[in-house]
């Protein structure tokens, strides 16, 4: 997992859905840039996630990888982190959109025991040896949704990275999927909101798979609407 790989825009790898979201920069990648080419799902959450939260996370990302949806998240702790490890535990793929250099990248010690060399890729926009920084946090959600059908919000305060991840797949016209809890709580604010701009609710965790298998068998990138009942 050391190489790095250099992608520039006119590279066979490159991912020209996300190209022009990123003002087609480069992108250094350790793993395996041909996730780059296939269908992804995106999804975000709170670093301080709620129990709750991090099980839909979870969920979400094995269901996701059983339907060759490649999960893509941020690899930060909390949601991202959860999805990341339902999807390569069920034996699928994930990529990881870094918010500093790819210097700087180490892999989650957790996520470790399940990265291989074909089911796993961390990529960067930023020079390879900028370290983390709150702009740099948020930009990257341009590659994240860049990437993606469209974005699943698990658990979103009222400012921050998830809430901005949101408004990016707004901007760039993806479907976003936002969960509702029947409990109310302290950060989860952003949910309803969106939910009242009307991203597509998600009560129940039962409807995960059906959603997932009509995302499944959709063309790249133009999934049609759907609601996803999460319980």
């Amino acid at each position: 997992m050391k190489n790095v790989t250099k992608l520039r825009h006119d590279d066979s790898n490159y991912p020209d859905t996300a190209g022009n979201a990123i003002g087609y920069k480069s992108l250094s990648c350790i793993g395996n840039t041909q996730l780059l080419g296939m269908k992804a799902i995106g999804i975000c959450g709170s670093r301080n996630a709620s129990d709750d939260a991090l099980k839909w996370a979870y969920e979400f990302g094995l269901e996701a990888a059983i339907r060759n949806l490649v999960v893509v998240s941020g690899h930060a702790k909390g949601v991202d982190r959860e999805a990341h490890k339902g999807a390569m535990q069920s034996g699928g793929s994930t990529i990881a959109v870094l918010p500093e250099g790819i210097n700087q990248f180490r892999p989650n010690r957790e996520l470790k025991t399940y990265i291989r060399d074909d089911n796993f890729l961390a990529v960067s926009m930023f020079q390879d040896n900028a370290r983390w920084q709150a702009w740099q946090a948020m930009e990257r959600n341009k590659l994240i949704v860049g990437l993606s059908i469209g974005i699943f919000v698990v658990e979103a305060r009222e400012k921050g990275g998830t809430i901005n991840a949101a408004m990016e797949c707004v901007r760039q016209q993806k479907k976003l999927w936002v969960a509702t809890y029947p409990n109310e709580m302290s950060g989860r604010e952003g949910n309803r909101f969106l939910v009242q701009e009307s991203a597509i609710p998600v009560r129940k965790l039962g409807d995960v798979k059906e959603a997932l298998d009509i995302v499944a068998q959709e063309p790249n990138f133009e999934s049609a609407q759907f609601t996803m009942d999460l319980e």
